[in-house]
């Protein structure tokens, strides 16, 4: 954009010197208009054109008519310099001023103050300044050679009058009108001296006749009209030089605010957290900004240059790129907000929010359209994390209603089959049936006591300690042996390279870390590794950063399908269970202050990782 502007302006600038300061006496004010969409660097500098010319015509117009007063001005001067000369001279040589031979000379500067009087009222009045200023410029060469007429033809020095006619006439209507009027010059001049040269005229010779009278006036005359010619060149050259130094001076300062504003630009499309692409006709990428590359995770030129949908595969046959949806594009602002997945190159899948709206130029002509998405991903687990706290409030509910209801009951019953079962006689079907009754009344016994851990989970624990957390996690480990569920089969590796204790519920802690590892275990029936390692980490929820605890086994995974419902309560993969576990887990993590995400790949294992703020953590020495 910058550059299209810049090259406008010094084209105008090369075209004539004084043009370039009408031309480019613009406001930073309206030098921003165009740009505030961003649209893509070929349309928005056409844009710009467009939005500024309005202005540049009218500061344009000004600046012709302030210089068409000048050149009345000049006129009226070069008038009376000639009257004065002509009364100057002829009182030099003392005689009658108002002779017959000085009558042309008079009537010529009335002529001048005349058509200069009239010159000026129309002025005021007219709208066609071009109009107006060829037609002033063509009196000026048609008087110099009438004066060149009467002044001796050949042998006037007023020839040099031309040049400050074609001067005026850059000044006024630059290169076009200056070669025009040279052209006339030109033509004018040899037109007298061709037909003086045929003898079809005699010009007159009233000046030459002045001077003659004495030997000293020839050169009074010459030495006073060049010294005018020098001043005069001097002043036009002076004047121009000058208007070339503010143009230049204007020029720089328009470049410095062009500058400015394009970096402007740029640090607010830059600092936007929502992802930005423009999209031409084509299809191509124009321009993407820094959120777009981050949460893409793709580098700019990766982005930029190349097909939309191979950027974009989730919206690859989309309608709206399609031909047919131009005229619906071209008289919708833009489309409702949508959604889709996205995969980065990573094989993170993350969910994307985005709208499109079509991008025109300053016609209305359509050249494009604008993509902007943002990363949902974190939003949706907030979703997630509010719906199954609402399951896991209600199953909290549930349980405080039901298990002490279950649970007394239960142990009568227990207890009356333990005695049954001594009386049967062992290899009865009496006996293997009270066995299947005390099997059954176990597992509602873990039931219940999986709701009651739940609903005391569901509130808030009073009872809180300082848990060394890394104590603990051997404190499980050795549990886990000493029942058998670690195997000689099993490979268990921690690494702790932070040791912290955090202040929470200790025997909901045993409870987590129970669950966790038990499940990882069992994720393992034939054996294999299981990784526990505790680190400090930075975080954006914690100004002290986090205490990470993570649980990674190399088990068969958890399908895609069943990752968004591990922790909804009665929810299981396995043959046997309840379903609550990494629902209580979780009730458990978020009620001590901390959070618990889960990344596993199918028969590639599966990873826990429970975060704990460290504000409320003191680091131990090991």
């Amino acid at each position: 954009m910058k550059k299209d502007i810049q090259a406008r302006v010094v084209s105008h600038a090369d075209d004539a010197t004084s043009h370039c300061f009408g031309e480019m006496m613009l406001s930073q004010e309206t030098a921003m208009l165009p740009c505030r969409s961003m649209a893509p660097v070929m349309d928005c500098a056409g844009d710009c054109a467009s939005a500024i010319h309005p202005v540049i015509m009218d500061a344009h117009e000004k600046s012709l008519r302030k210089k068409l007063q000048g050149l009345l001005v000049y006129r009226l001067v070069m008038a009376v310099f000639f009257l004065l000369l002509t009364l100057a001279v002829q009182s030099h040589r003392e005689a009658d001023l108002l002779s017959a031979h000085l009558q042309p000379l008079y009537f010529f500067s009335c002529i001048l103050f005349s058509f200069t009087i009239i010159a000026g009222w129309l002025l005021k009045h007219t709208q066609q300044l071009v109009k107006f200023g060829y037609f002033q410029l063509f009196f000026d060469v048609g008087a110099v050679t009438f004066l060149i007429f009467i002044s001796g033809g050949i042998d006037s020095f007023f020839s040099f009058l031309y040049m400050p006619v074609i001067i005026s006439a850059a000044v006024l209507l630059y290169r076009r009108g200056s070669l025009l009027i040279a052209s006339l010059c030109s033509l004018s001049y040899g037109l007298l001296l061709d037909l003086q040269y045929f003898s079809w005229i005699s010009p007159l010779e009233i000046i030459s006749e002045i001077a003659t009278g004495k030997d000293s006036g020839a050169y009074f005359l010459s030495i006073l009209m060049h010294t005018a010619s020098f001043y005069l060149v001097a002043f036009l050259g002076g004047y121009l030089a000058e208007e070339l130094q503010k143009s230049s001076r204007k020029v720089k300062e328009q470049e410095r605010n062009l500058h400015q504003l394009e970096m402007l630009h740029r640090n607010i499309v830059q600092s936007m957290n929502s992802g930005l692409l423009t999209i031409g006709q084509n299809g191509q990428i124009l321009f993407c900004n820094r959120a777009a590359m981050e949460i893409l995770a793709l580098p700019g030129e990766q982005i930029e240059g190349r097909p939309f949908e191979r950027v974009f595969p989730p919206l690859k046959g989309m309608p709206w790129l399609a031909e047919t949806s131009a005229p619906f594009l071209t008289t919708s602002p833009g489309l409702e907000r949508m959604e889709t997945a996205y995969t980065r190159p990573s094989g993170e899948e993350i969910s994307l929010g985005y709208t499109i709206s079509r991008l025109h130029k300053g016609n209305g002509e359509p050249s494009g359209w604008v993509l902007i998405f943002q990363d949902l991903t974190h939003l949706k687990a907030m979703e997630e994390h509010l719906k199954r706290m609402e399951q896991l409030a209600l199953a909290g509910r549930i349980a405080a209603e039901i298990a002490h209801e279950i649970k007394n009951p239960l142990a009568a019953m227990s207890g009356a089959v333990q005695m049954l079962q001594v009386d049967a006689p062992q290899g009865s079907q009496y006996a293997r049936l009270m066995g299947i009754v005390s099997r059954e009344i176990h597992r509602i016994n873990e039931l219940v006591t999986d709701f009651l851990w739940l609903s005391k989970g569901a509130r808030k624990s009073e009872k809180t300690e300082e848990v060394d957390i890394c104590s603990v996690i051997h404190e499980i480990i050795s549990l886990l042996k000493a029942r058998n569920k670690a195997t000689s089969s099993h490979n268990i590796h921690t690494a702790f390279d932070f040791n912290p204790t955090y202040k929470m519920d200790g025997q909901h802690f045993r409870q987590i870390m129970w669950n966790l590892l038990t499940n990882a275990l069992e994720a393992m029936p034939a054996g294999g590794d299981l990784s526990i390692r505790v680190s400090h980490v930075k975080s954006k929820c914690s100004r002290h950063g986090e205490a990470r605890i993570e649980i990674e086994d190399t088990g068969v995974g958890i399908p895609r399908e069943v990752r968004d419902r591990i922790f909804e309560p009665f929810f299981t993969t396995k043959k046997t269970g309840t379903g609550l576990g990494l629902s209580i887990v979780y009730q458990m993590v978020e009620n001590a202050g901390g959070r618990i995400e889960l990344l596993s790949q199918s028969q590639l294992g599966t990873t826990f990782s429970l975060f704990f703020p460290t504000e409320n953590s003191f680091p131990l020495v090991k």
